[in-house]
């Protein structure tokens, strides 16, 4: 519950942060020089969410068409992350989507994010990524039924 209190707050202070940041480069560099980064930054951001898509969906499909688990995709969401942070306007979240492309902290936040999701009890690792009807997942009849919980 305080997790996600502080995370609301974050999430509302964040405008008002980023704001508060534009003014101030703003008056101590000028108005053009601000808005010709912002875009910049956006531009960089879309880029690599662009990319990073690209080569996500090229990955998937090549191991949907062998039937084996995706490889390379090691720390793609935490790059498709950086790129949304630095597509926001904003330099506070630029610096913070910056900061999540250098290997150290995407290594770091990897590890810390994975063991928060096992401390939650949900993460699922998959063994083998397999086309349906291939494999042990996929062979015998299909079996329907209706789940009872007593």
């Amino acid at each position: 519950m305080r997790v996600r209190r502080a995370f609301t707050a974050a999430f509302l202070l964040l405008p008002v942060i980023e704001i508060a940041i534009v003014v101030a480069l703003a008056s101590w560099i000028g108005v053009g020089p601000v808005i010709v980064a912002l875009l910049a930054l956006s531009l960089i951001g879309v880029l690599i969410i662009r990319e990073t898509g690209r080569r996500g969906w090229q990955d998937l499909r090549l191991a949907a068409r062998e039937g084996v688990t995706p490889a390379g995709h090691h720390g793609r969401g935490l790059t498709m992350l950086s790129g949304v942070l630095l597509a926001v306007p904003g330099f506070l979240t630029a610096v913070l989507g910056a900061l999540l492309l250098l290997p150290p902290v995407k290594k770091a936040v990897r590890a810390r994010s994975r063991r928060w999701a096992e401390k939650q009890g949900t993460w699922v690792v998959a063994e083998q990524f397999q086309r349906r009807g291939s494999g042990p997942a996929g062979s015998g009849p299909v079996v329907r039924g209706e789940v009872v919980d007593d």
